[in-house]
């Protein structure tokens, strides 16, 4: 607790600003998944989806639905090894930290830019996944939905790309990859949850900018007010009624102990 003793007042206020709220909901983002273990694979330049790219320079990076639809392959061998480590992966104390908060009535729904389902598994209820999600993959050809994890499986057993059973074509996980639109119904739901919400709780999230980020901005601009916890500083910082610059495993927990 000691790395975040400076911010025992930030902290307070907080839990003071979601003890007071009628409608809080949370925006979550890679900083709660790196401390489970899992690399960062959106951040531009840096993040695993920029470093999987095919052999040649002049073909579409494989995690891109360009790259995806041209060679399927590349994609899982670079893909595979970071499904790996997310199903090998166990939510965090951040994890239980807010479902705790949602369990108890402080936070209405999660908005998460992570696809790894940690949120999900560390008991929260209401999850809205605006980058998709690893629960389920679709068919490329006759659209057909099935479950994403068995089909890693046998991927990690025989290397070969997974294929629809009824028709043969690639099965696509339902990420959402470069250059593909963010799910309409997730992204319609977000939506309604912040145009009600009061507080936006955002967690592990430097708010690069993009789609998903402009949720943050439409909270804000009717009205709600911003706690911000990461470790990095954010476009809205200055906007912001709390901003904690520390880590996302010690203070979300932390504000647990400041509320009843």
């Amino acid at each position: 607790m000691s790395e975040i003793s400076e911010y025992f007042s930030q902290i307070r206020s907080a839990a003071d600003i979601l003890r007071q709220s009628h409608l809080a909901v949370t925006f979550t983002g890679a900083g709660l998944s790196t401390r489970s273990g899992i690399p960062d694979f959106r951040s531009p330049g840096t993040g695993l989806w920029a470093r999987i790219d095919l052999s040649r320079r002049d073909e579409p990076n494989a995690a891109s639905i360009q790259g995806f639809a041209r060679n399927p392959q590349a994609f899982y061998n670079g893909f595979g090894p970071l499904v790996e480590k997310i199903f090998n992966a166990e939510p965090n104390p951040a994890h239980f930290a807010l479902a705790k908060l949602e369990a108890d009535g402080y936070i209405k729904t999660i908005i998460t830019q992570n696809a790894d389902l940690l949120h999900l598994r560390a008991g929260s209820q209401r999850v809205i996944e605006v980058h998709g999600t690893l629960l389920e993959a679709t068919c490329i050809r006759c659209y057909k939905v099935k479950p994403a994890r068995p089909l890693f499986l046998q991927f990690f057993i025989d290397g070969q790309v997974p294929r629809c059973r009824e028709c043969n074509g690639v099965m696509k996980p339902n990420v959402i990859l470069t250059g593909e639109q963010l799910p309409k119904i997730a992204i319609i739901a977000a939506r309604k949850a912040v145009q009600k919400c009061d507080v936006m709780l955002i967690a592990g999230t430097s708010l690069p900018g993009g789609p998903a980020t402009e949720l943050v901005e439409i909270a804000y601009d009717q009205g709600a007010k911003l706690i911000l916890v990461n470790l990095t500083p954010t476009l809205f910082d200055s906007k912001a009624e709390i901003v904690i610059k520390a880590d996302v495993v010690k203070v979300l927990p932390a504000l647990l102990n400041y509320l009843p």
